[in-house]
């Protein structure tokens, strides 16, 4: 990037005449702090007593060659001389800038006051002090400003870092906590406020995901602690257990950003100040805080759980509660654009800018010098399509980055400058010129698809040598496709489709840019997919042998296949495999080792209700020798489930159900290490030994009707955690074994057991911790929902190729009591229409299950899921053919009856049956009794509105208002899916 100077001289400070007070010293400046309008804006009324102030110090007006080396002979002093208390957090004479806590005695609102500064002397010696800036005599118990190494400025704490790293601060440096990552201060703190105490906790934050502690102290126990965090939708709530201090911010705060929070507490008025406004306030007699001592305190996380992920700066906590003109005097003082104190004032009256008007080319910048003798403070101004943004302060040079633009594009910089008496302006008339071409482009792809051979598409840009020429050839992508599930890979200038798991349009767009604006195509893509796939043969592993109780899985030429491979100790003249089903001998294969005595057996099994086993020995001159029995093994159909709990399913009561069966096998436990639970065995529905065998109610439940059903042994492997979200059950694809997820442990599960490619299908219950916006991204679970459950069954299909069919609950609304505003009516939508993604899915609905749950269900209700999931499974792997519907009503689609508008029709996909009080569950652009009746006819629903509507969008069934004695069901008897925002068509033509 190439710098254009207009202007050379920059304006240093200005040596006054020396104090009689600092006769020693050979420099000498004044600050200027601004509580007037034109600077932290405070109210007449303010007074503010030991208030910490910033002086930041700028190589633009202060000579860094004229102080010591760390600035050990800098003093300040009021307006009358009286020396002031000061702490140097950063000196960095090199770069020219300094950051240095000042002791005011007093501030006053709508006011301007002096502050004196004094340098120059070689023998003087550092007065620095945090414990003089920072102490109980202005409120202070503890202050963090988060430099290294850690500690607590006010010298309250002995402060561990348990792992953070520096990074760049709103004030020098602060530290970077990366997860598992922060600061322990001790668990015998005496001297912190007990019972209800007055007190305030604060910290200045950058978070990179939501859901995490950002301070917390007290203890974990009732009305007990103060624990500060950063909550989704990205907000800063207070956790005080249950207490009247319980407060919550109602600003959506940015990640990414720096963020100034403050939690102020006394006589139960809780308050929550973001960037030095009043975010959220409670205030109640009932339920005070009771803080015990002696007291923790963890930076970061609480009780040793550090899960706040980014940079933390000047963290506090102070014994008094402080005001709100204390807290914006604060913010506006430390924010990086702060307007409570000026530069060193420079001699002189003159004032102008360099420039009045120029010209720069896009991605170049330009720099702009001023002269402001006499000024208390600065702001440069840019104003760009009628929008002011202050781009600096304090600076007499001011360099202007043009970025990148489409097509010329003018604006202007202003600087103001704030005088005793007046306040002066200069504007500089910028233009930028486009010289920078955007990347021109088709995208090359094949028109068909049979989604199962690899294909690419490729950008072709056009105009690559033209960026080139101008250093911007460097091109970013972002793919995007939908709007079906396939599986994809974005490698360096194209994208990769490996699999579609779907038929019909793909649309396939990316945006490309080289630094400027995104330019985007697309194109679409007619997908057909065979409609049968050859089975994907697994290699077994070259010593592979079968174990005792292990479950074979059949293909699709009816047959599982024992492997028994190896290598003799003793040569032998050939080695043999008999097979026994029921203790028959029913085949007996022979082979002639290799001439490295390895050999490699197998078997054929028929699925059904046998127990197999084998004898593997040698034969050598005539002697046959036996070396290895191994039985109890079974063959049949294997499946997953996952989820959450609900999926789990081990909280149905105390008692545990007395059915077992040698034909319902798993493989390891559930626990969060399933090594060493390793092994297969009969399934149980809930184990009491470290959650070993375990495949929850509703999977024992549906393992028996198959059973008892197709007389085909069953496996499940459930790989469910309990109140998980979908995001963390994604496939770390540097390493899909990864023992710390979700998926790793379940994979490594499944290729123990040697059924990677035996699993037929997976179901899947799971989304009350989507419901939400407790996910990485700060957002509302329903927003990633669909991409992520695409993403998961893409790892699926890659690890479980032979994989046929998905099915997926829709949950009970507002299940565990999780959601807001409707977020959970949401998700319940993206789950009924995840079935539009794939060719192989079926969705069932839960809200009509009887006993119901609410969060988890009853040992009755877990069968139910059985009963409801059976039918499709029967369908689906076996053949057998319904003869009524076994799927929960599911909407097609809305329109207007009329013109009119005042007649709309819901049209399912089988009969449904209506009852009048249902016009109750029905909501139009989210209001309700708009439904004056309804009926039905056959597949369609018809409403009646209580008037003509402009509106567009359709809901059934908010979780806010329901009743399970209140649904709509088809004539199966099934209760329908949820539907939430249906946008509603224009009438038929």
């Amino acid at each position: 990037m190439t710098t254009r100077m207009l202007a050379v001289a920059l304006l240093g400070a200005v040596a006054g005449p020396v104090s009689a007070d600092y006769p020693g010293w050979k420099h000498s400046g004044s600050v200027t702090v601004l509580t007037t309008p034109e600077g932290a804006d405070l109210p007449a009324a303010a007074a503010l007593e030991g208030f910490p102030l910033l002086v930041r110090l700028n190589k633009d007006f202060f000579d860094f060659s004229q102080a010591r080396a760390n600035g050990e002979d800098l003093r300040f002093a009021s307006a009358k001389g009286e020396p002031l208390a000061y702490q140097i957090e950063e000196w960095d004479a090199a770069k020219g800038t300094a950051s240095v806590w000042v002791r005011v005695p007093k501030i006053q609102g709508n006011a301007r006051q002096e502050i004196k500064l004094h340098w120059g002397r070689a023998d003087a010696e550092s007065e620095s002090s945090g414990k003089a800036v920072f102490n109980e005599t202005n409120g202070y118990l503890s202050v963090w400003h988060m430099n290294g190494p850690v500690s607590d400025a006010a010298g309250t704490l002995e402060s561990k870092d348990v792992g953070t790293t520096p990074a760049a601060g709103i004030v020098g440096q602060a530290r970077h906590l990366a997860g598992k990552q922060g600061v322990f201060c001790g668990e015998k703190i005496t001297n912190y406020p007990t019972g209800a105490e007055s007190h305030s906790s604060e910290a200045w934050f950058r978070a990179e995901r939501p859901n995490a502690t950002i301070i917390g102290w007290g203890n974990q126990a009732g009305q007990g602690k103060v624990v500060m965090q950063y909550r989704s939708p990205p907000h800063v709530g207070m956790d005080c257990f249950f207490s009247g201090a319980n407060v919550a911010g109602k600003s959506v705060l940015p990640r990414a950003e720096w963020v100034h929070v403050i939690h102020t507490y006394e006589k139960g008025n809780s308050r929550l100040y973001v960037n030095g406004a009043l975010d959220g306030a409670s205030a109640t007699a009932s339920g005070p805080l009771n803080i015990k001592s002696p007291a923790r305190l963890w930076i970061g996380g609480w009780y040793n759980n550090y899960d706040f992920v980014g940079d933390l700066d000047e963290v506090r906590v102070s014994k008094v509660a402080r005001s709100a003109d204390w807290v914006r005097l604060q913010y506006e003082n430390q924010k990086p654009m702060q307007t409570a104190v000026g530069p060193i004032v420079q001699a002189g009256t003159a004032f102008s800018v360099s420039e009045t008007k120029v010209s720069v080319e896009e991605g170049k910048s330009v720099t702009l010098t001023a002269k402001a003798g006499g000024a208390q403070k600065l702001y440069w101004i840019v104003t760009r399509d009628g929008r002011e943004t202050v781009a600096a302060t304090d600076r007499f040079s001011f360099t202007f980055d043009a970025g990148r633009v489409v097509g010329d594009q003018s604006l202007s910089v202003q600087l103001k400058a704030v005088y005793p008496g007046e306040v002066k302006t200069a504007a500089v008339a910028v233009t930028i010129t486009e010289a920078i071409p955007e990347p021109v482009f088709t995208l090359a792809a094949p028109a068909t698809w049979d989604g199962r051979k690899t294909i690419e598409v490729v950008p072709q840009v056009t105009n690559l040598e033209a960026m080139r020429e101008k250093g911007a050839d460097k091109l970013n992508y972002s793919w995007k496709v939908t709007d079906f599930a396939t599986i994809q890979e974005a490698v360096p200038g194209k994208l990769v489709l490996k699999r579609a798991q779907n038929s019909g349009t793909l649309t396939v767009a990316v945006a490309i840019d080289n630094g400027g604006k995104p330019t985007t195509q697309f194109v679409t893509l007619v997908v057909t997919e065979p409609t049968k796939d050859a089975w994907v043969a697994r290699t077994p592993a070259k010593d592979e042998k079968p174990v005792e109780n292990q479950f074979y899985a059949r293909d699709d030429s009816n047959e599982g296949t024992l492997h028994y491979n190896g290598t003799l100790a003793e040569a032998a003249d050939t080695v043999f495999l008999k097979l026994y089903a029921d203790d028959k001998l029913v085949g007996t294969t022979d082979l002639k080792p290799a001439a490295d005595k390895s050999f490699a057996l197998s078997a054929k099994l028929k699925p059904g209700l046998v127990k197999y086993k084998v004898e593997f020995g040698t034969r050598t001159g005539g002697r046959e020798r036996v070396l290895e029995t191994v039985g109890n093994f079974v063959c049949g159909d294997a499946y997953i489930i996952n989820g959450q709990s609900n999926a789990v399913a081990t909280d149905f009561g105390k008692a545990d159900p007395a059915f077992r069966s040698e034909w319902v096998r798993t493989f390891g436990g559930m626990s969060g290490s399933p090594k060493p639970e390793g092994g297969w065995g009969n399934a149980v529905h809930r184990s009491r030994d470290a959650e070993k065998l375990q495949v929850g109610y509703w999977g024992m439940e549906l393992a028996r009707r198959l059973v008892e059903g197709h007389k085909i042994p069953i496996c499940l492997i459930n790989g469910a955690v309990g109140g998980t979200r979908i995001d963390q059950h994604q496939r770390n694809a540097a390493d899909p074994e990864d023992g710390t997820t979700i998926y790793g442990r379940l994979l490594w599960r499944v290729r123990q057991a040697k059924l990677t490619h035996g699993i037929r299908g997976v179901l899947w219950h799971q989304g009350e911790n989507d419901q939400g916006a407790d996910g990485p991204t700060g957002g509302y679970g329903w927003e990633n929902y669909r991409n992520l459950f695409i993403e998961l069954a893409a790892a699926w299909k890659q690890d479980f190729p032979n994989v046929k069919h998905y099915y997926v609950f829709q949950i009970w609304p507002k299940s565990c009591a999780m959601g807001i505003n409707g977020s959970d009516n949401r998700l319940r939508e993206v789950q009924r229409t995840l079935p539009t993604a794939f060719s192989n899915m079926s969705i069932m609905s839960t809200l009509g299950i009887d006993p119901p749950g609410g969060c988890h269900f009853p040992a009755a209700g877990y069968a139910e899921f059985a009963r409801l999931i059976c039918p499709l499974v029967d369908r689906d792997h076996y053949g057998k053919v319904p003869t009524t519907s076994i799927t929960p009503p599911n909407l097609r689609r809305a329109y207007f009856a009329t013109e009119k508008k005042d007649e709309l029709v819901l049209e399912f996909d089988q009969p449904v049956k209506w009852n009048d009080a249902l016009v109750s569950q029905f909501y139009l652009d989210g209001e309700k009794a708009k439904v004056a009746s309804g009926s039905v006819l056959g597949n369609d629903v018809r409403l009646k509105l209580t008037a003509g509507s402009t509106g567009g969008k359709i809901t059934y069934l908010d979780s806010a208002a329901w009743s399970q004695a209140n649904l709509l069901r088809g004539e199966n008897g099934l209760a329908a899916l949820t539907f939430c925002e249906v946008p509603v068509a224009a009438p038929k033509r």
